[in-house]
């Protein structure tokens, strides 16, 4: 319950828009073209928000740590 609790406060760090695509692509398995037309993006810009998104949560998992 406890990692559950701090993934969700690091969830809660990100951006708008990379919270919406992590939670769509990670957790709801929603397929990029999808997640592109839901948030108004190419799905390039949805897998480099992705991408963008990863490298700041293991940032703030390892600060927080």
């Amino acid at each position: 319950m406890e990692k559950r609790m701090a993934a969700v406060e690091l969830l809660a760090r990100l951006p708008p828009r990379q919270r919406a695509v992590v939670v769509l692509r990670y957790l709801e398995d929603v397929p990029d073209p999808q997640i592109a037309e839901l948030l108004g993006m190419s799905p390039v810009t949805v897998r480099s928000t992705a991408l963008r998104a990863l490298r700041s949560l293991k940032v703030l998992a390892a600060v927080s740590d």
